[in-house]
């Protein structure tokens, strides 16, 4: 994926869906701290992690809140979809690429972290949407400067963590320990 394609990836979550030129040195900003220079990889750990917590369907299902869903949690699928594995792979690729681009214009400070912790917040935001991410407004204070004992603790005692359970418990140990 080039820059061209973060462009259009964040371009859906600009007011009204249109990039103002304000918005560009941002996206720029972004892409350059990510290392994105032509091409776009995304982390194979996470994608490993990912596929890992969220389990593969290929059929479309309703999720938790009751919405159609496909692969490794795509949303927002026609009922009575079906793909197969190679297609949910390309999806979750796209989606890992969308859901990093907008947690990066959300917290930008998320690019100095190091990579274990980075992976941390981007396996919550695919997980709850960067706006669910966001409502972690203490834990994530806590990761900007650098307390993670303490962001642990927030993780683990929220209602995502008893939702998630084991996967809340492993992220909070990454975020406490940097492995």
């Amino acid at each position: 994926m080039d820059r061209k394609a973060l462009f259009d990836a964040v371009r859906p979550f600009a007011p009204g869906g249109k990039l103002l030129p304000a918005h560009v040195p941002l996206i720029d900003a972004v892409a350059d701290a990510f290392g994105l220079g032509g091409q776009i990889e995304v982390d194979s750990q996470l994608i490993a992690d990912l596929k890992r917590d969220e389990g593969l369907r290929l059929k479309a299902y309703k999720d938790t809140v009751g919405v159609w869903t496909i692969g490794y949690g795509h949303a927002h699928v026609q009922p009575g979809t079906v793909w197969t594995e190679a297609q949910a792979d390309t999806a979750l690729r796209q989606d890992v690429l969308e859901h990093n681009a907008e947690l990066a214009a959300a917290l930008p400070w998320i690019a100095g972290l190091d990579p274990v912790r980075r992976r941390v917040l981007q396996n919550m935001a695919f997980n709850l949407g960067v706006k669910g991410l966001l409502g972690f407004k203490n834990t994530l204070a806590m990761v900007q400067a650098g307390d993670y004992a303490g962001a642990s603790r927030g993780m683990l005692a929220s209602l995502w963590a008893k939702q998630v359970k084991g996967r809340a418990v492993r992220l909070a140990e990454q975020m406490r320990t940097g492995r």
